[in-house]
């Protein structure tokens, strides 16, 4: 076997088999066509033809029963649940933003220092990639998903746990064989400094700190569950839902 054919076997192997339709077409001067339809998009009907050829068909060109055939056709595929592997989501963690701020700093003397301490914020958060791996494109998707995280009061010493805070987002329409990225929402960090010579300070505060600890993510099509991910992978089976 050549590598070109291997590389088309093993392309066969990955990716989802199409959602395809034998259908008759006829265009407006009466000459027909049988082929299998793989999807309607953009006014335009994706065919393959008996000796293997694909190639776009403007819905136009067609006769108007055909067209509204079409376009009913694909409104019928788009409730059809998806073949599994049909979606790869992929996690990356990372700083979205950082910020710092200089606040003054009361001593235990009472003597109070200008700027003398430096909180600087970091927002974490997840990129969550989404990728098509069929060859038609994917429309209706949404990310329902989960933050952790662990929060750590200067008060509480014991264990408290995770804390879980729910958030959704829609996902754009995903060409054949393409991808699409979306941020989640952040957990803030915050780190404290304190600046020149300060040893002991009295400031009053009660302040704890957020540590993001993982992210779940489920991805639907309708009410139909396509994947999910979580990271760590522990997650879905040491938390709930």
């Amino acid at each position: 076997m050549r590598p070109a054919l291997i590389v088309l076997a093993v392309l066969a192997l990955v990716t989802p088999p199409l959602i395809a339709e034998t259908l008759t077409l006829t265009d407006k001067q009466g000459r027909s066509i049988t082929a299998d339809v793989i999807s309607v998009e953009n006014d335009k009907a994706k065919i393959r033809r008996s000796d293997g050829q694909t190639f776009d068909l403007p819905l136009a060109n067609l006769a108007d029963e055909d067209q509204k055939k079409l376009r009913a056709w694909s409104a019928k595929e788009t409730t059809k649940p998806l073949p599994a592997g049909s979606v790869q989501l992929e996690l990356s963690r990372g700083i979205f933003q950082t910020s710092k701020k200089d606040s003054d700093v009361t001593l235990t003397t009472g003597e109070i220092v200008e700027n003398g301490r430096t909180t600087t914020e970091e927002k974490w958060g997840y990129s969550v990639t989404v990728i098509n791996k069929t060859s038609q494109s994917l429309d209706n998707l949404r990310a329902e998903y989960r933050l952790f995280a662990t929060k750590d009061s200067v008060h509480v010493k014991e264990d408290q746990g995770l804390k879980k805070k729910a958030y959704r987002s829609n996902i754009e329409s995903i060409p054949s064989l393409g991808r699409t990225v979306f941020r989640s929402e952040t957990i803030s960090a915050f780190k404290m400094k304190y600046n020149g010579n300060i040893h002991s300070a009295k400031t009053g505060d009660t302040s704890s700190r957020e540590t993001l600890h993982g992210i779940w993510v489920r991805l639907y099509r309708g009410d139909q569950l396509v994947q999910e991910i979580a990271m760590p992978a522990s997650l879905s089976t040491t938390e709930t839902w």
